[in-house]
C-alpha cells in the first residue's frame, strides 16, 4: 500500500511565502475593485435610461388611455343572451360527494 503524501507546514513562511500571500491578496483586492467599478458604471448608465424609459412609457400609456376614452361609445353596450334559473331540487345528489356528507 503506497504511503500518502502529506504536506506539512513548518514554522513561519519565508520571504517567498509572504510574497505569494501578498500577490494573492493584491490580485483578490484588484478583482473586487474592478467588479465594483464595473457595477457602479453599469448602474450609473442604466439608472438614467430606466428613468427615461419609465417616463416615456407613462406618457405613452396616458395617451393610449385618452384615445381609448375618446373612441369609447357614449351609450352603454348591452350583451344579449338567454338565461335559465336552475332549481337545485332537480338534482338528487352532487357528483363525487358521499350521501352522508350532503349539505
Amino acid at each position: 500500500m503506497p504511503q500518502t503524501k502529506i504536506f506539512y507546514v513548518r514554522g513561519r513562511p519565508g520571504l517567498l511565502g509572504w510574497v505569494a500571500i501578498l500577490a494573492l491578496l493584491a490580485l483578490t483586492v484588484s478583482v473586487a475593485i474592478a467588479i465594483a467599478v464595473v457595477a457602479i458604471g453599469v448602474f450609473l448608465f442604466l439608472l438614467p435610461a430606466i428613468v427615461v424609459l419609465a417616463i416615456v412609457y407613462a406618457f405613452i400609456w396616458r395617451a393610449r388611455l385618452r384615445q381609448a376614452a375618446r373612441s369609447a361609445p357614449r351609450t352603454p353596450m348591452v350583451i344579449e343572451g338567454e338565461f335559465r334559473t336552475v332549481d337545485p331540487s332537480e338534482y338528487d345528489s352532487t357528483p363525487g360527494r358521499d350521501e352522508t356528507r350532503r349539505i
